[in-house]
């Protein structure tokens, strides 16, 4: 006998025996149907309604259907689910009122139906601490209730009483849907990946650094070098995870759960873990059982990152400088003494401390230097240097172990800023200054002659000094050129520009694979301004202007100073500093350097404003900043002078993306107050428009 026929029985004695209308009792029979959300057989309901009645239908029990995660709603409890654990999030201890310890994880748990969040407590997180639940996993929980959680989204709790079966057999279970294939190789990440899962040995590991994002909050990274029998990449460590790698040592294998990857430096994918990733420190042999096995290795250039607290790293010494003395905080006297290393992937600054100044002396240009046991810190230009104390091993000329040399890597003029060495650079002239001659501090001559160069990102200005100027004749408005091994440094106005003063190489009109825009199409493109909001800006290497308010104001370091002679950054701020390109104490010249974050209520976005336009945005010369940071002891109160929190401006700049935090931000080109008179026939034109 079908359903519908059970149904109609029911109705029909029901309506035999109790003094009511047929459209009556359909309608008491809907609403407790919906009372108990749709969860029971029309036939159910139906006996539901007679037993209320007190008439007792031949079948004993209404038909309940087994709920799906498609059928859960707020409110409901007692239910028992079956599903497969899709994602597990970290697990996090925490500390109870009472002072008694707890854990919590979340789990992502889908059937054919739906996705639904878990939460498990205590002994059931331990569940999955211990590894007895994984991803993947069927389980089926009982007694569990739905409510709605911290986002208003459906997340069903698995209290106290309830209860959590792993591989049940049940009906549901069998129909359970495969996950997708999320295990990745190194060598198969691409930046687009999302949920990636990867096991990996660690080849090096930094400690957790905080930073400030634009809205004002800090955050918190730490990097690891990983690789497998495919290759090598970094992984960077979000937030709470970056304390994670306190636990994580050389040589370790980890697994790595719901990462995104991203392109990363020297353009190639990296590994990122942040709110929904997941550690794994131990997983089973099973799975790490292919990964090679850990050899103490040397580290390139390019892969050591600020704070790691132990690395090994072979290079070759490019210059050594002289040694200086300094007084520490408590009076005592300390020396350092820096040299410049360098080998095919990049160069970097080692700072050798007191006592092994000594050993810094030993060193002349071109030794192949072997360091075991140093350690990185952030450095000079927020770049990472190797410091150099008591505990690390110096072994200089080992034998057997060769160090290539530096090539120049290429770039365009959009991912141009200062501090740059070793590039190569192709670009389309676009103007031409004569060679003009000036008298140094010392009453040398000197002379210098500049071009102004674009390509399909950007445009940047090229200065040759000295003997250099001479190549300038070969040139003409409209060549291409081709640079090669030059550097880059902070303009007169901040802007990141391009410096030929060695032994650099240039070609004119090379053979080359872009396709560089014309002239004319150069021009007007640097021409351009266009107003836009910032919340618009979504690329880098587009010139924009916007119109915003300062809502904050990062305090940094806000003057730098760079050789007068070569334009290089001497990265700090003194009366007479060491110029190691021109191998001699100089007089620097100061260079203003300020970021805020602007909005216009569309968007923020930071932006960043070098020398003259850093001067006009806080009204103050280079040397007054200069005076004002010397004297002051809380660059709190030296921000408070400058007093452009809340100040509206215009802006006009280049969007760039800064890849480490993975953000746009505003190189500024200029900056104006804006005119009422100006703004009021732009606004008119937009409404004409």
């Amino acid at each position: 006998m079908n359903l519908s026929s059970n149904f109609n029985q029911i109705v029909q004695k029901v309506l035999g025996e109790v003094d009511i209308e047929r459209e009556e009792l359909l309608e008491k029979i809907s609403q407790k149907q919906d009372e108990l959300s749709g969860f029971v057989t029309p036939e159910g309901a139906a006996t539901i309604v007679a037993r209320s009645y007190g008439i007792v239908p031949e079948r004993k029990e209404p038909e309940v259907r087994k709920l799906r995660i498609g059928d859960l709603s707020a409110g409901m409890s007692g239910i028992e689910i079956v599903g497969r654990v899709a994602l597990i999030y970290s697990i996090r201890d925490f500390e109870r009122k009472d002072g008694s310890p707890g854990k919590v994880v979340n789990l992502l748990l889908q059937d054919k139906t739906e996705k639904i969040r878990v939460v498990l407590w205590d002994e059931k997180a331990v569940l999955v601490e211990e590894g007895e639940i994984e991803k993947g996993t069927p389980v089926r929980l009982k007694g569990a209730y739905v409510k709605r959680g911290f986002r208003g989204e459906l997340e069903l709790n698995l209290g106290r009483r309830g209860d959590i079966e792993i591989d049940p057999e049940d009906e549901r279970a069998e129909d359970l849907p495969p996950l997708p294939e999320s295990e990745v190789k190194i060598a198969d990440l691409d930046p687009e990946l999302e949920d990636v899962d990867l096991i990996a040995r660690v080849i090096a590991v930094t400690e957790p650094r905080t930073f400030e994002r634009s809205d004002g909050s800090t955050g918190k990274v730490a990097s690891l070098i990983l690789a497998d029998e495919t290759g090598q990449t970094r992984a960077s460590l979000w937030n709470d995870k970056a304390d994670l790698s306190h636990k994580i040592s050389q040589g370790d294998a980890i697994k790595i759960e719901n990462a995104y990857a991203r392109e990363g430096w020297g353009n190639t994918p990296e590994v990122h873990v942040g709110r929904r990733g997941r550690i794994i420190l131990s997983p089973p042999k099973s799975e790490t059982s292919r990964l090679p096995e850990f050899e103490k290795r040397l580290l390139k250039i390019d892969e050591v990152e600020p704070d790691m607290p132990v690395l090994d790293l072979a290079a070759r010494v490019r210059r050594v400088f002289q040694p200086q003395e300094f007084e520490r905080d408590d009076g005592t006297s300390g020396r350092v003494m820096n040299a410049i290393l360098a080998d095919e992937t990049g160069t970097i600054r080692a700072s050798f401390w007191d006592d092994m100044v000594e050993e810094c002396q030993k060193l002349s240009p071109d030794d192949v230097v072997l360091f075991t046991n140093a350690r990185s810190r952030m450095g000079l230009g927020d770049r990472p240097e190797i410091r150099v104390g008591k505990r690390t091993g110096i072994e200089i000329n080992p034998k057997n172990l060769r160090i290539e040399e530096q090539k120049p890597g290429r770039i365009e003029l959009c991912e141009l800023e200062p501090g740059l060495d070793t590039l190569e650079i192709i670009g389309r002239v676009m103007d031409i200054s004569e060679t003009r001659e000036f008298t140094r501090s010392d009453g040398s001559q000197g002379r210098v002659a500049s071009l102004t160069i674009g390509d399909q990102t950007g445009t940047a200005r090229v200065a040759f000094w000295g003997e250099k100027t001479d190549l300038v004749s070969s040139i003409e408005k409209g060549d291409v050129i081709k640079l090669i091994n030059c550097y880059s440094t902070a303009g007169l106005y901040g802007q990141p520009e391009i410096h030929v003063s060695g032994k650099e190489e240039l070609k004119v009109n090379p053979t080359i694979e872009e396709d560089l825009p014309p002239l004319d199409e150069l021009t007007e493109n640097q021409l351009a301004e266009e107003r836009v909001n910032i919340g618009k800006i979504k690329k880098e290497g587009v010139k924009v202007q916007v119109r915003g308010t300062i809502v904050r104001v990062l305090q940094r370091r806000p003057i730098f100073d760079i050789c007068p002679e070569c334009g290089r950054s001497l990265g700090s701020v003194d009366s007479s500093l060491f110029c190691e390109e021109c191998g001699k104490v100089v007089s620097p010249e100061h260079r203003v350097a300020i970021s805020t974050v602007v909005d216009d209520g569309t968007g923020n976005i930071r932006t960043v404003a070098f020398g003259k336009v850093g001067e006009e945005l806080i009204g103050k010369t280079a040397d007054e900043v200069f005076e004002l940071f010397k004297e002051s002891s809380n660059i709190s109160e030296l921000y408070d002078e400058f007093n452009i929190a809340g100040k509206e401006i215009i802006l006009t700049g280049t969007s760039r993306h800064d890849k480490y935090f993975d953000q746009l931000e505003l190189r500024v080109e200029s900056v104006k107050a804006p005119d009422p008179t100006q703004e009021a026939a732009k606004l008119l034109e937009k409404v004409k428009a």
